[in-house]
């Protein structure tokens, strides 16, 4: 005696509804969203010795039609810690400040750079060395957000900054 499967009208209206859902423009609509942001030339400085902290820096392209703003970066599998800074030159002094987010305006781009916006990391478990990576994430306020490999790089001469 063979069994049949009985599929339940409630099963399979959810299942159209949500094939439906997934071929609409609303669909269509998130994925160009999550694809609006774009990481370019993401790199970060080797630590120096006895040191627990770098910076992270790079372009962020906003191809979308409304402003996006990063709101946070973490060091993936890290009890390290990643934050949105400033770096500004007051009387001479260049300081470097928190900042609570870092806004990309609709079609443009923002480069964090050394004595300019960058990710700081902070409290390092372990140097960072040359020619190795750093895996971080960055996440912006419509909830997308973005993993990248991070090459190292051994600094340059120090300029300010970072």
């Amino acid at each position: 005696m063979k069994r049949q499967a009985k599929l339940s009208p409630i099963f399979l209206a959810l299942t159209l509804w949500l094939g439906a859902l997934h071929c609409s423009g609303a669909a269509k609509q998130d994925n160009a969203q999550n694809n609006a942001i774009e990481a370019k030339d993401f790199y970060a400085f080797a630590t120096i010795d006895g040191s627990n902290i770098s910076a992270a820096f790079g372009t962020l392209s906003n191809t979308s039609e409304q402003p996006i703003a990063l709101q946070k970066a973490t060091i993936i599998n890290s009890k390290a810690t990643a934050e949105l800074h400033q770096s500004i030159k007051e009387k001479g002094v260049v300081k470097m400040l928190p900042v609570d987010s870092i806004t990309i305006p609709a079609k443009q781009s923002v480069e964090l750079a050394p004595g300019g916006l960058h990710i700081m990391l902070i409290n390092l478990p372990k140097p960072l060395e040359a020619g190795k990576t750093i895996a971080l994430k960055l996440t912006f306020d419509d909830g997308t957000t973005l993993d990248l490999q991070v090459p190292i790089q051994a600094r340059q001469a120090h300029k300010g900054g970072h």
